[in-house]
């Protein structure tokens, strides 16, 4: 009895202290969201004053509480993406004096203020002001610290700091090949001898260098595609990812040179890389091509049939799709609505 005295009273204080936790959140959250309005309400106006041209950052500046730095850099940081030209110019001077403020965010345990920290310094200052932070950003121990860094380098088309982005794309695997290809992409076609070294170097790991890979595709660096003919040739078997990489970075700059090590591929085990090799047979091949893609029209992937379709099309093999549709076999819908395509 007295166990089970003892076990309810247990039961009951860890109640009561899971309610005090529940109550003692609610009451700082309360307390944290009624001051960011009150500052919030003295320094919104304050801001639109100061572009308006009703005052000027040195009345103002001297009014900024020691305690109140982090939210007026903050509302800074919103204000700023919302306004162009001289406005945003005259933000960031009001706010570069404070952002020294931001070292505790730098520094916080939570990467989720670490992150914002970084945005309000980036864009805020100068890329030359928070150089050393991005790099230190972009090797913190949390990715999403890191992608923000690497996010706020491509923006800048910080191509100083591109090879720094690049070592890190290991850590991003919760995000997608093609967000981060993308992302590479945005700094210019000046990083490609980086993205070539990553996309060519066995040392790096398959998604580096299939991530690199599509980053070349999209912004169609012509020296990519020997590159990727070449892994094709003598590793593609090893690698699917890579792979599919590699011939869409022929399909995007390929060359009649690279028809060699693409026309096997149509008899590949691999649907997808089936369906790649006859698009690009459709972009770079020559008219003899069409027996291979006629064939490839009746394959058991729809996928790969239309594929090998829209290829003949291309190379202007409308009598060979014509007789296909008149077959009644699997590829004679392939066949008709790649003339469909071309009646359109």
């Amino acid at each position: 009895m007295l166990v089970v005295v003892w076990s309810l009273a247990a039961l009951v204080a860890v109640n009561l202290a899971l309610a005090g936790g529940v109550v003692f959140l609610r009451v700082r959250n309360d307390f944290r969201a009624r001051r960011w309005h009150r500052i919030e309400g003295r320094w919104y106006p304050a801001l639109l004053d100061l572009l308006a041209g009703d005052t000027t950052a040195a009345t103002l500046l001297p009014y900024v509480q020691q305690s109140e730095v982090v939210p007026v850099v903050e509302i800074c940081g919103r204000m700023v993406r919302r306004v162009s030209g001289d406005d945003r110019k005259i933000i960031r001077d009001f706010a570069r004096p404070l952002l020294g403020g931001l070292g505790p965010m730098l520094g916080a345990r939570q990467p989720e203020k670490r992150a914002n920290a970084i945005q309000l310094l980036t864009s805020l200052g100068t890329d030359d002001e928070f150089r050393s932070e991005v790099v230190a950003a972009l090797v913190d121990p949390s990715p999403l610290v890191s992608m923000v860094a690497a996010r706020v380098v491509a923006s800048r088309r910080r191509i100083d700091l591109a090879s720094e982005v690049l070592g890190q794309l290991d850590r991003f695997e919760m995000w997608s090949e093609a967000f981060l290809a993308s992302m590479l992409a945005s700094m210019g076609s000046e990083i490609a001898p980086e993205l070539r070294d990553s996309f060519s170097s066995s040392d790096c790991s398959s998604t580096v260098r299939s991530v690199t890979a599509r980053a070349l595709a999209e912004f169609r660096d012509l020296p990519a595609s020997d590159i990727a003919a070449g892994f094709i040739q003598e590793d593609g078997q090893d690698d699917r990812v890579l792979m599919i990489a590699s011939l869409r970075v022929i399909e995007a700059v390929g060359q009649t040179k690279h028809l060699e090590v693409v026309r096997p591929l149509l008899g590949h085990e691999d649907s997808v890389i089936r369906a790649l090799a006859a698009t690009i047979l459709g972009k770079i091949g020559v008219a003899a091509d069409g027996v291979a893609l006629a064939a490839a029209v009746s394959d058991e992937s729809p996928w790969v049939a239309i594929h090998a379709a829209t290829a003949l099309r291309l190379l202007g093999q409308i009598d060979t799709l014509r007789e296909l549709s008149r077959t009644g076999d699997a590829g004679s819908e392939a066949a008709l609505e790649a003339l469909e395509m071309v009646a359109s």
